[in-house]
Formats: structure tokens, C-alpha cells, sequence
């Protein structure tokens, strides 16, 4: 039946459906199962959710009236909660496990974090690891613990070196700066760096992929991120940013404080500021700088392994599923590629993924060398 609740609040159930469902919560000890499994499934739903649940609960209704679906009677007040979770960002998904549909096995690839010295030898980061980290002349200058590298201690490195973490894949990584300043990563991502910054100028780092900056504040030096085309720069605030190569848009997004986003070439000539909860999207075709108003926490859900899709195409979401499981995905239908989703999952498998598209979407699928071919 958690095929039919999931239809439920995501108010794409059929009327068959809604007939077997009903007559399944006539028993109350079902109706517990219900509550039971939204309240377990949908923690990061509560989380981003800031309307008042009654509230909710009449926008979840007016919009089932709208689509003439007489689902509101088969709503006990029980429910309301359900109702709510689901306005809060609209899907959120935690499904029953896979029901295997090939022999083969879908194995993630394990691929490794690399870190590259400023004289171009790399090494290998293993975050089951404490280890010191040194340069190339043998100096310590950090010290990883797990999935963490903290180059605070780095002070007395006087020139000025770079290092490069990179990011496979699947992987996710932290790198406390030299000047305090927190930066945690996504999977695929990789970040060039001061292994300490001078101090008399910008403290300036480099992002491929995307990456949660919590900087520290230094009126004297401002801190600037370099992302494709794109220079944030900020004196001490959080922010998201995401510059994936394959993304049509560099995407910035301020949880605290302010930041500044300039072009390349138009640096401190036409800065565009942030104020905490827009976002600024850069568009790599045609230059410009689109502001807008989000709910930060869909942008920085990410670091407790959340995956959350809003107005994304197929193939947008397939990539975002193969950067962060590392894994190989074929799309073979074109048309089904354009076509828009909203979903959100809450550190599932990607077998779970693909079930929920399989039932909800009716999306097949199969794994054939490692590989998962949508048909």
C-alpha cells in the first residue's frame, strides 16, 4: 500500500486506486501504518516547512477540488499532517525497497579524492583516514581527520601555494581554510585554494561543481569565489554555490549576510548584491544575472545527503543521480528526457529512485552491465 499512500500525497492516485486505498484505512490499524510511515519518511519535509499545517492542509484541498477529484472525503483529519508535509516542498520521497528487475547488480563505483600539491604531485585522500598533510618540501600544512582537512595550523607558509582537492563522483568533503573559513563539498566538485592566504590581499579560491561556503569575516581582505565567469565576492557570510560545466546556469545562493556577484570584466564596475534567501543565476549563454527568492534549504539540503528536484528535466535529474550515486545512467527515450519532474528523496538507494519513477511514473528501466538503460 505505500505505493498508493505515496500517490495519495503527491495527489496522483487514480480512482481504482483511491477505492482500494480507502477501503484499506477503513481499519485503524492502518491508518496508524499511514501516519506512521509519512511521519518516519518525511522528517526533511517538517524541516523546510513554515506554513501553519491547517493552512496547508486547505491549499492541498483547493487544489484537489480545482482537478475535480473527489479525494477530500477520503481525507480523515488523521491526514492532515500528510497534506501539510506535501505543500511544504512538494514531494518528498523515502520508498519501499527495490524489487529486482534484472540479475545484474547496480554496483556504485568507488573512485578517489585526490589532493594536487602546487608542484603538480598528487595524493590520494582516504577519509577513513587522521593523517598529517605536508607540501612538496615535506612541511606539514594541514591535517586531514576523516572526511575533513583542516589547514588552520598553515600560518607560517609565507608564499603563496595552491593546492586542488577534486572530488569523484559519489563523495562529499570538507576543507577548513587556513583564515577559518568552512567549505563543504559536493560529489564531482573541486576547489583550488591557498594552502594560506597573504595577508595583504583578496582571499580569492577557485570552484568547479559546487560547493557551501561558511566564510570567515575579514573586513581588510574580502573573500572571493571564482567560478567560471563568475566572481562572488563577500567579507564574512554563508552561501551555496553550484558551477557544474554540464549546467547551463551558475547558480549562487546567500543563506547569511551579502555577497556580491560580478562578471568577469565588470569586476566592482556593475556588482549585483544578494540578500539572504535569493538567488543569483548566471546564464553561461547569455551573460545576464537572473535574481530571485528561494527556500535556502532546498539548495543546501545536499550536505545531509538530500537530493531535492524542482522543475527539473529528466535528463537535468539523471545527471544530478549519476554525480551523486557515481553511477552510469543511458537515457534512451528522448521525449520522456524534456519532460519536467519535482521530487525530493531523503538518503535512499538509487535503487529506490528508480522504483519510485518506475511506480509513480511508470518509467521501465533495467541494469545491464552496470549500467542503468531507461527505455
Amino acid at each position: 500500500m505505500k505505493k498508493y499512500i505515496s500517490k495519495l500525497l503527491m495527489d496522483t492516485i487514480s480512482q481504482d486506486e483511491l477505492v482500494i486505498l480507502k477501503k484499506w484505512l477503513e481499519n485503524p490499524k492502518n491508518q496508524s501504518i499511514l501516519e506512521s510511515y509519512v511521519k518516519n519518511y518525511h522528517d526533511l519535509n517538517m524541516a523546510m516547512l513554515k506554513d501553519n499545517v491547517d493552512e496547508a492542509y486547505e491549499k492541498v484541498i483547493g487544489q484537489i477540488e480545482q482537478r475535480e477529484r473527489p479525494v477530500k472525503k477520503l481525507i480523515p483529519n488523521w491526514i492532515r499532517y500528510s497534506a501539510a508535509v506535501v505543500i511544504g516542498i512538494g514531494l518528498m520521497v523515502q520508498y519501499y525497497y527495490y524489487s529486482e528487475k534484472s540479475d545484474t547488480t547496480l554496483v556504485p563505483k568507488e573512485d578517489e579524492i585526490t589532493l594536487e600539491l602546487d608542484n603538480g604531485t598528487i595524493q590520494t585522500i582516504h577519509t577513513g583516514q587522521s593523517k598529517v598533510v605536508k607540501n612538496a618540501e615535506g612541511n606539514v600544512v594541514g591535517k586531514q581527520e576523516q572526511d575533513q582537512i583542516d589547514y588552520s595550523e598553515a600560518n607560517n607558509i609565507k608564499e603563496l601555494v595552491y593546492n586542488t582537492l577534486s572530488l569523484p563522483k559519489g563523495k562529499t568533503f570538507r576543507i577548513m581554510l587556513s583564515d577559518g573559513t568552512a567549505v563543504n563539498m559536493n560529489a564531482g566538485s573541486s576547489l583550488r585554494y591557498p594552502v594560506n592566504f597573504r595577508s595583504n590581499e583578496s582571499r580569492r579560491v577557485f570552484l568547479t561543481g559546487e560547493a557551501y561556503f561558511d566564510v570567515a569575516k575579514d573586513k581588510e581582505r574580502p573573500f572571493i569565489v571564482s567560478s567560471g565567469n563568475l566572481e562572488v565576492e563577500v567579507l564574512g557570510t554563508e552561501f551555496n554555490v553550484s558551477s557544474y560545466s554540464e549546467d547551463a546556469h551558475i547558480e549562487v545562493v546567500l543563506v547569511e549576510g551579502a555577497v556580491n556577484l560580478n562578471t568577469k570584466g565588470e569586476l566592482e564596475e556593475n556588482p549585483i548584491e544578494l540578500s539572504p534567501g535569493q538567488r543569483g543565476s548566471y546564464s553561461r549563454d547569455s551573460k545576464n544575472i537572473h535574481i530571485d527568492t528561494v527556500n535556502t534549504n532546498m539548495y543546501t539540503s545536499w550536505m545531509q545527503g538530500h537530493l531535492v528536484f524542482r522543475e527539473l528535466t529528466f535528463d537535468q535529474i539523471l545527471t544530478k543521480l549519476e554525480r551523486h550515486y557515481n553511477i552510469e545512467i543511458l537515457n534512451t527515450n528522448t521525449e520522456l528526457g524534456k519532460v519536467v519532474f519535482n521530487a525530493s528523496f531523503n538518503e535512499v538507494k538509487i535503487e529506490e529512485v528508480l522504483s519510485f519513477f518506475n511506480d509513480t511514473h511508470e518509467i521501465e528501466y533495467e541494469i545491464k552491465n552496470n549500467t542503468v538503460i531507461i527505455k
